[in-house]
């Protein structure tokens, strides 16, 4: 009997429902929007691990990046016609590529990533 009388509720509904309005870009996102095509790298833990996705249970000393190619990485987004590329630094199991103090999670040393990507323009 519940079951019906919140059937006849919800089917009662008068109100329309739309959507909030969000807040406007500013000036730094909307430059962002602008380049509109661009390159997402995940370089992290399970790269190493031939995963989709990892949990932080996998040790940081396993992360190790060698022969890194991020020269062709750039040159390649660049032939593509992408505007942008972003290394996400840290992802859902934790894993910082940076040396941080608050973690040891995390690789001290990590490829000169910044040199190829503002030397390519």
């Amino acid at each position: 009997m519940a079951l019906a009388v919140l059937g006849i509720h919800v089917g009662a509904q008068t109100k329309a429902i739309v959507p909030v309005p969000s807040v406007r870009p500013n000036a730094y996102q909307r430059a962002q929007i602008d380049q509109k095509y661009g390159m997402f790298v995940h370089f992290g833990m399970n790269t190493f691990h031939d995963q989709e996705w990892t949990d932080g249970s996998k040790p940081a000393s396993t992360y190790a990046p060698s022969a890194i190619e991020v020269k062709q990485w750039v040159s390649t987004a660049k032939e593509a016609g992408m505007k942008y590329m972003i290394l996400v630094t840290k992802h859902h199991e934790g894993f910082c590529l940076w040396d941080s103090k608050y973690t040891d999670y995390d690789c001290s040393e990590l490829f000169e990533r910044n040199k190829c990507c503002t030397g390519a323009g």
